[in-house]
């Protein structure tokens, strides 16, 4: 019996000339490398911003395989000076993140506009 591919979508397009991965959908083990992949796409080509913007305003569910990816895939750029900002909904994507402590790594804001404009930090 094959396991049905969940519903998912990743795009990489740039906002005010930052980059901003945005998904939605079902963030899991089958999906996880997608993301992965746009993350490490959008820290490539960060260039001076040195900032990436994850919209996960869309994302219904993301379990441990997707909060791998989001920390393997950041780690380096966020190590070099990078900085990772997070659009988040109030949902259960924002209680696993709370849950495993994410939140206080990433800042977290309510829309990519205010992501991307806030030099001060998350509201």
């Amino acid at each position: 019996m094959d396991a049905e591919a969940p519903s998912f979508a990743v795009l990489l397009h740039a906002f005010s000339g930052i980059p901003v991965v945005k998904v939605s959908g079902e963030l899991e083990l089958l999906t996880a490398h997608r993301f992965r992949e746009a993350l490490e796409e959008a820290a490539a080509s960060a260039g001076q911003s040195r900032m990436v913007v994850v919209d996960m305003s869309g994302l219904e569910f993301m379990d441990s395989s997707g909060v791998s990816a989001l920390l393997a895939a950041t780690r380096g750029f966020m190590g070099g000076g990078g900085r990772v900002r997070l659009v988040v909904r109030d949902s259960p994507v924002q209680r696993t993140l709370r849950v495993t402590g994410l939140d206080r790594i990433f800042p977290i804001y309510p829309d990519v506009r205010s992501a991307t404009n806030d030099d001060k930090g998350a509201a």
